[in-house]
């Protein structure tokens, strides 16, 4: 990885004698740099993708509900004739709607999990690039300043 690479120049780095400083390649950072820079908007993108993901599992699910919902209220409708008919279906239409909600939450529960640990993971390994850009830049800053 990119910033291991890194890391391991700043770490590898000869010390400056009789100071907690050390030499390092710029050049080497530098271009190491650059290339975390080009990676960062891959991250982006694989965000943005998890959350259109999500928005399709929620309208997939919208979708669902209510073709489960329609179609529960078409069989009761169907079933209407008499009082005990009538009865039955009422309640079946009731357990089918609550299933049916049910089933609905689930699925939107699940997706927002998902995208919460995905989105989780993609922030954590943003944070961690954008850590360790800012303390080369630092480093950076601190050996041009000794020079």
């Amino acid at each position: 990885m990119l910033l291991d690479e890194l890391e391991d120049e700043i770490k590898s780095a000869k010390r400056v004698p009789l100071t907690a400083k050390s030499l390092i390649d710029a050049d080497y950072v530098l271009e190491k740099l650059d290339r975390i820079r080009a990676v960062l908007p891959e991250e982006i993108k694989t965000a943005i993708k998890i959350i259109d993901e999500r928005d399709r599992i929620f309208e997939d699910a919208r979708r669902e509900s209510k073709y489960i919902l329609d179609d529960t209220r078409f069989q009761a409708a169907k079933m209407i004739s008499d009082d005990e008919i009538t009865r039955n279906a009422t309640q079946l239409a009731e357990e089918m709607i609550n299933k049916s909600k049910a089933v609905s939450q689930e699925i939107r529960e699940g997706a927002n999990q998902y995208a919460m640990e995905l989105l989780t993971y993609v922030e954590k390994v943003l944070n961690e690039s954008l850590k360790s850009v800012e303390q080369g830049l630092r480093e950076l800053s601190e050996w041009s300043e000794k020079t």
